[in-house]
């Protein structure tokens, strides 16, 4: 009998959304010891292409290998730049604009503390992002913006589960890069002691472009046991067999 698969493979990680990921990421620390990398497989398929695991068995396996090295290789690109603003389509069909803080060493206090409180952790990322980045009060061009006033996360954070994964990941190497720069700011001070309070050395944590983002994102792929390197299929792609 012969069976139709429509699967929407993504071209990038800015067709990952960060809330994805992070749900993989705690699936993966589940699991990421297991000697069988065959269920992480499937759930990075389940997640990652919008595929139920009934349809996913279906696949031809010269179509699931390929589009499983596909997945192994756009997380090992490097992801660095940095992007100002990006847009979300909500469940009412509304786009809204979201700008990266114009100044991040202008920020208050109160916004430097929940920012370090949640920028190492990978779960938190997203609580992260709603103080990275507010809806536009006013534009003025692509560099000229005003964003709205911050009011703690809790409004935002889960709308930011929806946003491009790369831009997620750029803006916290962004972050990164820039606290170090800063001296003795109080950004700089809020990281550093934020670094020495979990133990966390900053040489290893930045590294060069973020290869301690990249380091980990090789491990998944390390993981799932991918064998060979194929040309990727882009966009969404129709299979029959």
């Amino acid at each position: 009998m012969d069976k139709s698969f429509e699967i929407s493979v993504p071209q990038s990680l800015r067709d990952i959304k960060l809330g994805d990921w992070q749900k993989y990421l705690k699936i993966y620390e589940k699991n990421k010891d297991a000697e069988d990398g065959t269920f992480l497989t499937m759930k990075m398929l389940q997640i990652f292409c919008g595929m139920n695991l009934g349809s996913i068995r279906d696949i031809p396996v010269s179509y699931f290998d390929e589009i499983v090295a596909h997945l192994g290789e756009i997380f090992e690109k490097d992801n660095t730049d940095r992007v100002n603003q990006f847009s979300l389509i909500g469940a009412d069909g509304v786009e809204v604009t979201f700008g990266l803080i114009p100044k991040l060493d202008d920020m208050s206090y109160g916004e430097c503390q929940d920012l370090e409180e949640y920028i190492y952790d990978n779960q938190s990322l997203h609580k992260a992002m709603a103080v990275l980045y507010r809806p536009l009060a006013m534009g003025k061009g692509k560099d000229r913006y005003l964003i709205h006033p911050y009011k703690g996360t809790e409004e935002m954070a889960s709308i930011m589960k929806e946003m491009p994964l790369d831009i997620a990941l750029s803006s916290r190497v962004f972050f990164y890069n820039l606290a170090k720069k800063l001296g003795n700011s109080i950004l700089s001070y809020t990281l550093h002691q934020s670094m020495q309070e979990k133990g966390v050395d900053s040489e290893n944590l930045l590294g060069k472009n973020g290869e301690n983002i990249k380091r980990y994102m090789n491990s998944l792929t390390d993981n799932l046991k991918i064998l060979d390197k194929s040309q990727s299929k882009m966009f969404t792609q129709h299979y029959t067999s």
